[in-house]
Order: C-alpha cells, then sequence, then structure tokens
C-alpha cells in the first residue's frame, strides 16, 4: 500500500483542512471585531477630546497615524502566529489520535495478508469495544473456522488417501502374484478383486455425491413416493443379514400417511445406510425397530423415520461425531466391519438435500436410535 493512500495520511488531511478553515474563519472574525473595536476606541477618545469637526480632524488623524498602523499590525501578525501554532499543534495531535485509532486495523490488516497466504487460524488481540473490536472479533471467529476447514480438509485427504490405497494394494498384490504365477488365475480371485474394484468405484461415486450435496449441486428427480413402501423393502432385502446374527426386526409403520416427494434412490441410500449399520454393529440377538410417523415441527408438516436398536450404544465422545466424514468409533476401526466411513455424513447430506434433518440418540448400554424426517408437501389431486 502506498504512503498516500494510507488512511492514517488521509483522515489527518482531512483534520487539518477543517482545523485550518475553523482557523482561518475564527482570524478574520477576531480581526474585524478587533478593528471595529479599535475604531470604536478611537472614536470614543476623539469625542473626549473635543467635539465637531476639531475632533473628527483629530480621530482620522488617529486612525492613520504611524503607531496605529503599527499596533494594528502587530496584533495581526501575534494572530497568524497564534493560529499557526494551534493549527500545528492541532494536526500533530490528530495525527496520533488517528494513528492510535488504526492501530488494530493495522494489526488486522498484517493478520489478513497471512491468511491469504494460506497461514490459517491468525487471531488479533481485541483491545476495545467499538467497531473495529467488533470487526477484529469477527475476523479472529472467521480465521479459526478457516484453520478447522483445512484441517478437516487436509484429513479428508489423508482418509481419501488412506481407503483408496487398500484395494489398490490388494489388486497390485494379485496382478502381481498372477504375473509371477504365484498365485492361479482363477474366479475366486478375479471376484475378489472384482469386489474390490466395484468397492473403490461406490467410495468415489458417494465422494462425489456428497461434494456435489455440501454445494447444493446435487441434482434430485423428486417424486411422490410412500416412505413405508421403502423402508418395508430394504427390511425384506436385509432380511438375511439380520437372520445371520439372529437379530429380529419389527416394523412399527403409521398407516395413511402423507407421500413425501423425494429422490428415491437418495433417500433409499439413507435407509440402507442406517439399517446395514444397525445390523453392522449392534450384538446377536439384539432388536431393531423400523417406525414411521407424521409429526409437526414449527408448523411445518413431516414424516418422521426412526431405526432404534438395543445394542450396546454410542459413547458420548463418539456420538457428537458421527456425521464427520471417515469417523469411526473404536468398535469399528476394523476395515472388514467399519464400512467406508462416509455413510452417515452422506445420509445427513442427502436428507438435507430434501429440506430435512437427521440425528442420532443413544445411550451406552441400552441401544441407538436413528431419526429423521422429510417435509410433507401439499400434492395435487390427479
Amino acid at each position: 500500500m502506498k504512503k498516500a493512500d494510507s488512511i492514517v495520511i488521509r483522515l489527518t488531511g482531512m483534520v487539518f483542512i477543517l482545523i485550518f478553515l475553523t482557523i482561518a474563519i475564527l482570524l478574520i472574525l477576531v480581526n474585524n471585531q478587533m478593528d471595529n473595536h479599535f475604531s470604536q476606541y478611537l472614536t470614543n477618545m476623539s469625542q473626549m477630546m473635543g467635539n465637531g469637526h476639531q475632533g473628527m480632524g483629530m480621530m482620522h488623524g488617529m486612525r492613520h497615524g504611524p503607531a496605529e498602523i503599527t499596533y494594528i499590525s502587530a496584533v495581526h501578525r501575534s494572530l497568524l502566529w497564534v493560529g499557526l501554532v494551534m493549527l500545528a499543534v492541532s494536526v500533530t495531535i490528530s495525527y496520533f489520535i488517528v494513528r492510535e485509532i488504526m492501530r488494530p486495523l493495522s494489526a488486522l490488516t498484517d493478520a489478513v495478508q497471512k491468511v491469504k497466504a494460506g497461514t490459517y487460524g491468525q487471531t488479533v488481540p481485541v483491545g476495545r469495544r467499538d467497531e473495529v473490536g467488533t470487526l477484529t472479533e469477527t475476523f479472529n471467529d472467521m480465521s479459526q473456522e478457516l484453520a478447522k476447514n483445512d484441517k478437516m480438509r487436509r484429513r479428508l485427504f489423508a482418509n481419501i488417501a488412506h481407503e483408496l490405497r487398500t484395494p489398490l494394494a490388494i489388486l497390485q498384490g494379485n496382478l502381481e502374484g498372477m504375473i509371477d504365477d504365484v498365485i492361479p488365475t482363477d474366479k475366486k480371485v478375479l471376484l475378489s478383486m472384482e469386489d474390490e474394484t466395484l468397492r473403490m468405484g461406490r467410495l468415489i461415486q458417494d465422494l462425489r455425491d456428497l461434494s456435489l450435496a455440501e454445494i447444493n449441486e446435487l441434482t434430485l428427480h423428486k417424486a411422490p413416493h410412500d416412505i413405508n413402501v421403502l423402508l418395508e423393502r430394504a427390511v425384506s432385502m436385509l432380511q438375511p443379514l439380520c437372520d445371520e446374527k439372529s437379530l429380529a426386526v419389527h416394523l412399527d409403520l403409521a398407516r395413511d400417511l402423507p407421500k413425501v416427494s423425494i429422490d428415491v434412490d437418495r433417500i433409499n441410500q439413507v435407509i440402507y445406510n442406517l439399517l446395514n449399520n444397525a445390523i453392522r454393529y449392534i450384538e446377536a440377538g439384539c432388536t431393531i425397530t423400523v417406525s414411521t410417523l407424521a409429526v409437526t415441527v414449527k408448523g411445518q408438516p413431516y414424516v418422521q423415520v426412526q431405526i432404534a436398536d438395543t445394542g450396546s450404544g454410542i459413547a458420548p465422545e463418539d456420538l457428537q461425531h458421527i456425521f464427520q466424514y471417515f469417523y469411526r468409533s473404536e468398535k469399528s476401526r476394523n476395515r472388514k466391519s467399519g464400512g467406508s466411513g462416509i455413510g452417515l455424513a452422506l445420509a445427513q447430506q442427502f436428507v438435507r438435500s430434501h429440506g430435512g434433518r437427521i440425528w442420532a440418540d443413544s445411550e451406552v448400554g441400552r441401544g441407538t436410535t436413528f431419526t429423521f424426517i422429510l417435509p410433507i408437501h401439499s400434492q395435487r389431486r390427479q
């Protein structure tokens, strides 16, 4: 920034102009008043010394005499010097006052430049409670949020690399074994390689959908659907997995529910993610209950879906993070049972894209309940 563009210089210049005009006007007024009073003084003196033409002549002489002129000039010079000194002192004081006022902005500018260069998390001390202080607090909050988002972005990239590295390593190992005739080229190995390839494809597609949903650019093909039908089909499809773990599944679906305008594929993905999580993490012999209900939230009608289990529950320190990318609790750290790590994040974004909300309640030792609501939009009768 050029020195001439400094706010301190410009504000000081404005103060200089205002003070200069003020002092100039005051000097003019004082000078005129002094002339008037001095003339009145001479007139009074002439009247005291004589009357008529003689007094007027003496007054005229006194007003234009060398002594009077010298006196008036001296007073004018004194007023001028007083004005200049006042102007210099005022401008100097104004400069330091303005510079002190602008000091936090200078620190703020330095911090902004560092953030611009990629050094997030910069903070500026807040030493005042005026508009500049409010601006500083806002910047500090923004800087901390940028640092948090940058950390999440780096962690996301690391997690993506980790999730892709394992299947790629498996594929590479199998291919190298086949080339070296260490691993036989049979159907079982090829199917295993296909599974890893499909898994990578699903992960990449999920990440793409997740990114589009976060920036509100995910295309939704909405149509009126009965949410109960989707839940019944999902439970029927996953029943074999439940039977393997001796899990009981109960349906408690409200009848005559109004249809909701949804993208069937996206909401199906939400339902399957929640059901798969319940089946994967609860212990054998537990129960899963799927229920629906028409509810009203802040005057807006919604359809509510709950998927509850009687498993061991989720610890409070894990519960607050379960919708974050690639977050897995300690019991799901292994790759075999832990899933991709973005299923719940994806479910949250899909529900939000439909204007709904999703949350989880859990109590250790008693189970977990996932709830999501979808808005009911009135449909015209066909």
